[in-house]
């Protein structure tokens, strides 16, 4: 698929002003790229795999947004209107707001761009003995690990370098037994359903409400030749999908790995416990260490679950419990 990016260069100062000119226009989703130094908060909450360094701020901005053109005469004629239009506003704005002129560019883009120029970051790594390695990567020769996890991400959330990920591998490590049945909430890539089978699951349900994400994580369990009659694949809402729940509990886990956010853990927490058989473990994380007494008042809430640990990872922290 090929479209059309289009890149204002103007100033920080200006920012806000030409995003909002942009939505007039129905032109929401855009990228702000500038070298505006964040705090420590903000790039917590980034919640990425991979983190840039920012150079010296000298007060640039560019800010960029995308069309594609329809194949439709009457439709791209109405599209290169608006267009124009914008590019007129975008001028009154130098005289009516006073901002600094803005130069517009375009070039096409093809999506395969997006999907593949972050893999140059993503080389084999370690989280202790568990090697994890992106599936166009070699294994390296010098590699000591007792489990291999190949990897492909794609567009879903799961190469295992945020902390988050690396703290339910390493729960998932310390508390599942063999034999244990896993149940992986908001799954990602799959990462730790395949760590998990890897590890000595006796079998594995991964949720997530993206069907992209399911898709991708199926393609992960084949390339780690995971037998699929072990593996249950859905996608759906576990908050607010009663029937998927009501199916989700109807037997119970001995291990749950819930790697969301806090704000969606908390919500889920008053019904969480359903899934766990007597005894059985949560491992949840995508929690910044400041959010931790959220998860503690949710999980006294619940009634049914206790704080058995909680293990920190920088910024980020994993609040295991346990079923009463």
């Amino acid at each position: 698929m090929i479209w059309t990016k289009y890149i204002i260069r103007t100033t920080t100062r200006d920012a806000d002003m030409i995003s909002a000119i942009l939505m007039d226009y129905d032109i929401n989703d855009i990228e702000i790229e500038n070298n505006v130094q964040l705090t420590d908060d903000e790039l917590n909450q980034m919640y990425a795999d991979f983190a840039k360094e920012l150079p010296e701020d000298d007060g640039s901005c560019t800010i960029n947004f995308y069309m594609e053109f329809s194949e439709n005469d009457a439709d791209r004629a109405a599209e290169v209107e608006k267009l124009n239009a914008l590019k007129q506003e975008l001028k009154d704005a130098e005289e009516l707001f006073g901002i600094e002129p803005v130069e517009l560019e375009s070039l096409e883009v093809d999506t395969a761009d997006w999907e593949n120029n972050w893999k140059e970051y993503f080389k084999p790594f370690n989280v202790d003995d568990i090697l994890i390695a992106p599936t166009w990567e070699e294994i390296p020769e010098d590699a000591e690990s007792s489990v291999v996890i190949r990897i492909d991400p794609g567009m879903a959330f799961g190469t295992g370098m945020h902390e988050t990920t690396r703290l339910c591998l390493r729960g998932i490590r310390k508390y599942m037994k063999d034999g244990d049945r896993l149940l992986d909430l908001g799954c990602g890539s799959g990462i730790l359903s395949i760590g998990a089978m890897k590890l000595g699951a006796k079998e594995v349900t991964a949720v997530d409400i993206d069907p992209q994400a399911v898709d991708i994580a199926r393609e992960n369990f084949e390339v780690n030749e995971i037998p699929m009659d072990k593996v249950t694949l859905l996608t759906g809402d576990v908050v607010n999908d009663e029937a998927l729940k009501a199916d989700l509990s109807k037997e119970g886990f001995e291990i749950v790995a819930a790697n969301i956010l806090a704000e969606v853990i908390a919500m889920m927490m008053p019904t969480l416990d359903v899934y766990l058989k007597e005894g059985a473990v949560l491992i949840t994380s995508g929690i910044l260490a400041t959010k931790e007494q959220m998860i503690r008042d949710a999980v006294a809430a619940n009634g049914h679950l206790e704080v058995i640990e909680v293990v920190p990872d920088g910024d980020w922290i994993s609040v295991v419990c346990r079923k009463k």
